[in-house]
């Protein structure tokens, strides 16, 4: 039997207040990879996880990785002659940043405004939630007589490092590729350009980052007495960073300066401006040099400082910094190679470099991604979501970086891959006052299950 998006949309509806009451439980857990004190919230997560989708007819395990986290892996085989779809997500999300900026508290999940806040409220535990409730679905539905629906395979795969180490997941699909095995993989991390616009992710920039440590002194020393003479470790880290950019703010770095153009859609200025909280009297980069920010965020390598240590305003002494350090994230477009693009960073930095001893580390490095999107189950999920909304999907590019998306596909060339999710702009994803839109969850939850029954569906049909 067919569902009419409409019914389907109904079917999500009613599990609407178990997914809210879900994801509130998620979101409780502290689930920062790698964070001293936090090792049982990061256990906690990933058993309620294992629980939650084991009770929804997927048997789960939760599996020790190489990076200390946990991935969760479940299996439900298929029947002969349906296909496999692995459903990806991740539990583990960035930390709390300034607790102070957050209008409630971030670790409870808080209805206002018609969105729903708290940290992983969209980056990622609300897409943990929504495939939750998509696979609920089909399970009372193949108990209710389809029992179509109950045939197609499914793999869940809800990683737990993510955000801060991502290795653990890697290393695992190079020891055990069967956990991976499908003919599609559906990768529930990102989102539409704008809320209640359907697309689908056709682009994402790899990452290069690297992290810079400087030291000009043996020890911090008295302002009074040495400031002046001493080599501050501190100015020289700002020195060294300025040669990063232009006075344009554009990438200064050789072979990094931009110069490509995104030939697909994308925000306008005025709309960039806005999603991203550009202040009156803050010029967006690039725009008076013939760029539109979609060209910078996704067409060309972009640099950011992500981290700086040095003392903060509230401890500041009257001293000269002996050592200083940054974070440099360099992201990498569609068409580059990250190991070429680290070196010319790493060789700007040495050829400019300060009045300090220097050491510099490299941070792993992700591909870009560019996808495929002639395949049949792409193109069959792109109407699904058209239905929902009601309008045609379109392909979008994001400047995020997800290192799995090549990795499957080189160790299974033959599958297709779809990016997709609930992370529009006003979701604010590694910011604080996180949020979703419930309508957005709603909305992607019931494409994802009108395309699962019409897989299904066809398969029985053949």
């Amino acid at each position: 039997m067919n569902f009419s998006a409409e019914k389907i949309t109904a079917m999500i509806d009613e599990k609407m207040p178990q997914l809210q009451q879900d994801l509130t439980e998620l979101v409780a857990f502290k689930s920062i990879h790698s964070t001293p004190g936090l090792e049982e919230d990061n256990s906690g997560a990933a058993q309620w996880v294992v629980d939650a989708y084991t009770k929804a007819g997927i048997p789960c395990e939760a599996i020790d990785t190489a990076d200390g986290s946990k991935t969760v892996a479940g299996h439900r085989p298929a029947a002969e002659g349906f296909p496999t779809v692995l459903l990806y997500s991740h539990y583990d999300v960035q930390p709390a940043g300034d607790v102070s900026e957050w209008t409630s508290d971030l670790w409870t999940l808080t209805e206002r405004d018609g969105r729903w806040y708290g940290r992983g409220s969209s980056d990622c535990k609300g897409h943990v939630a929504m495939h939750l409730a998509v696979l609920n679905v089909m399970r009372e539905l193949a108990e209710d007589g389809h029992e179509d629906y109950g045939k197609l395979g499914i793999r869940v795969i809800v990683e737990g490092s993510e955000e801060r180490g991502g290795y653990g997941l890697e290393d695992l699909l190079e020891q055990r590729p069967e956990l991976f095995e499908a003919d599609l993989f559906m990768i529930a991390d990102s989102g539409n350009d704008a809320l209640g616009e359907p697309s689908v992710c056709t682009a994402l920039r790899g990452s290069a980052p690297v992290k810079v440590h400087l030291k000009t002194i043996e020890q911090p020393m008295h302002s009074g007495q040495y400031g002046g003479a001493a080599p501050d470790a501190l100015l020289e880290l700002i020195k060294l960073l300025s040669t990063l950019h232009d006075d344009n703010g554009l990438v200064a770095v050789e072979g990094l300066q931009p110069k490509n153009h995104w030939d697909g859609v994308g925000p306008d200025n005025e709309t960039f401006r806005e999603n991203a909280g550009v202040l009156d009297g803050v010029n967006v980069i690039g725009v008076d040099e013939g760029f539109e920010p979609i060209d910078l965020t996704v067409s060309n390598p972009s640099i950011t400082v992500t981290g700086l240590d040095s003392l903060s305003v509230a401890d500041s002494i009257n001293s000269v910094p002996a050592t200083a350090a940054a974070v440099v994230s360099l992201r990498v477009p569609p068409g580059r190679d990250p190991k070429e693009c680290q070196d010319q960073l790493i060789a700007h930095l040495e050829k400019n470099r300060p009045n300090a001893i220097m050491e510099i580390e490299r941070v792993a490095r992700a591909e870009p991604f560019s996808a495929d999107t002639s395949g049949p189950y792409l193109r069959e999920f792109s109407e699904a979501i058209g239905e929902v909304y009601g309008k045609e999907t379109v392909e979008v590019a994001s400047g995020g970086s997800i290192p799995l998306t090549n990795k499957l596909l080189s160790k299974f060339p033959e599958a297709e891959l779809a990016l997709y999710g609930i992370e529009e702009p006003l979701c604010r994803i590694h910011s604080a006052d996180e949020s979703v839109s419930p309508v957005e969850i709603r909305d992607i939850a019931a494409s994802e299950l009108l395309f699962l029954t019409r897989v299904a569906g066809t398969a029985a049909n053949k």
